[in-house]
């Protein structure tokens, strides 16, 4: 299957990585979590409310997250570790400092989190999302990705933002699983994937740069690109700097990461690798996938056409 829209998948994926990476800074300052327990927490409520239509077959109105929060099924510490491909005894210490935090509550058959998910704790994030949301639709619709324009003609900036943080948290782990299957470790993926960003973020930010190296096989060079440092890197991420420090002396022995004056790099030639091409064209299409559920959601009454993401495996 091919990328949507024909558009470059690198454009594309320029945008959607900087839009999750500013989600997760937003969640995990508004929870109190580092980057691991963070995400953690999203396996856990995404898992919940999996069994959920995405629209209400009665009002045919979206249901949002934390409208679907209550009406969430516990989710176990095994399911969640098989899923996130961490060991048991690192999600149950995660599970064990969000239950003593107040975010999870302990059932019979797993755990819940808690209700201030679904309230005022989160309403700035909620919204953060959407306005990012929004901001990455305007932008690939002008560049002429088919997704993001029928995003923008369907009013999909008018959805509620439980609707839209529903498809966007579900959306991240999508994105995260496809990092980690590169990788072959969550937290590697979740440290090159920054790295990556950091060093073109120039790029992202300027639409000419952007699209001159949109393509493909085109790019930016490395000397185009931004050393990251280690302590910028850890900070970025919530990660404790021994950890990242660590990780990355790994993938620098690898060959998966470059040292430079002032920072770190992932070089050209792993981006041109079959396989970063493969996974950016997953999270493309995982991207669209997301993109038209919310089309449905903002379309007059189509229940048939909604679909859920499939249930969160990552």
């Amino acid at each position: 299957m091919s990328a949507p829209a024909g558009l470059s998948t690198r454009l594309v994926m320029r945008e959607v990585s900087d839009m999750l990476i500013a989600r997760g800074i937003r969640w995990n300052a508004a929870t109190g979590c580092d980057t691991l327990t963070g995400l953690v927490l999203e396996v856990v409520v995404a898992s919940s409310v999996a069994h959920l239509p995405l629209r209400d077959r009665q009002t045919g109105n979206g249901i949002g997250l934390w409208e679907a929060l209550a009406q969430a099924r516990p989710v176990s510490a095994t399911a969640i570790a098989r899923s996130m491909r961490l060991p048991l005894t690192t999600v149950r210490r995660r599970m064990a400092l969000l239950e003593r935090d107040g975010l999870l509550h302990r059932r019979t058959t797993g755990h819940l989190a808690d209700s201030s998910l679904a309230g005022a704790r989160l309403t700035a994030p909620y919204e953060g999302d959407r306005a990012d949301l929004d901001r990455v639709v305007a932008t690939l619709s002008t560049a002429g990705y088919a997704p993001a324009i029928s995003a923008r003609d369907a009013g999909v900036d008018r959805l509620a933002a439980g609707v839209v943080a529903r498809q966007v948290i579900a959306f991240a782990l999508r994105a995260l699983e496809t990092l980690t299957d590169l990788h072959g470790d969550l937290t590697d993926g979740v440290i090159v994937g920054e790295i990556i960003a950091s060093n073109i973020r120039h790029v992202t930010n300027d639409r000419v740069l952007a699209l001159a190296y949109a393509d493909e096989d085109t790019p930016p060079p490395d000397a185009m690109r931004v050393p990251v440092s280690l302590r910028s890197l850890a900070s970025g991420l919530g990660l404790p700097f021994e950890t990242v420090r660590r990780r990355v002396a790994v993938l620098i022995a690898q060959g998966a990461v470059d040292v430079q004056p002032g920072g770190v790099v992932v070089p050209t030639r792993r981006l041109m690798r079959p396989e970063h091409i493969e996974s950016n064209r997953r999270t493309t299409i995982h991207f669209a996938q997301m993109l038209g559920a919310l089309v449905a959601l903002a379309s007059p009454r189509r229940p048939a056409a909604v679909r859920d993401h499939p249930a969160v495996t990552l």
